[in-house]
Parts: structure tokens; sequence; C-alpha cells
């Protein structure tokens, strides 16, 4: 199984962003995101293992999973 084998309705790249920078990525495609449809965030930085579960949470949205695949760290969230 790879990253690109998960199904989801939106992709974001936000390796290589620091700070807020991912989190104004993941807004910008959440925007665009309908009720019941899933995107898939994918970075290297290994600090997001724990902010986005946050701030899943504070957007109640539904993580639905997170890991490490393919020297990624990934997260699956439902709208």
């Amino acid at each position: 199984m790879n990253i690109d084998s998960i199904s989801c309705d939106i992709f974001v790249d936000v390796s290589g962003t620091d700070c807020t920078a991912p989190f104004s990525k993941l807004n910008d495609a959440l925007d665009v995101l309908l009720p019941g449809q899933s995107l898939l965030a994918v970075s290297r930085r290994q600090a997001l293992q724990n902010d986005v579960p946050a701030f899943c949470r504070q957007q109640e949205l539904q993580l639905i999973d997170q890991g490490e695949m393919d020297n990624q760290f990934y997260f699956l969230i439902k709208k």
C-alpha cells in the first residue's frame, strides 16, 4: 500500500511549509471541500503528527486516519 492508494476527494501536500503555512493550505482546501468529503494531507514534518489532530478537533473535523508511509506523514480528514 502507498499514499496514492488512499481514496480522497482532495489531496494537499504541505511538505516544505513552515509554521502556520500548512494550516493555511489546509484551510484553503477545506473551503472547497463539501460536507462528507475527505481530504488527504501529506507532509515530511514530524511535528504535524500532533498539530493536525489538534487542528481537526478545533475545526470540528473528523480525523479518519493518520500514519507514516512512503517517508511521509499522512492525515485523512473528513469534513
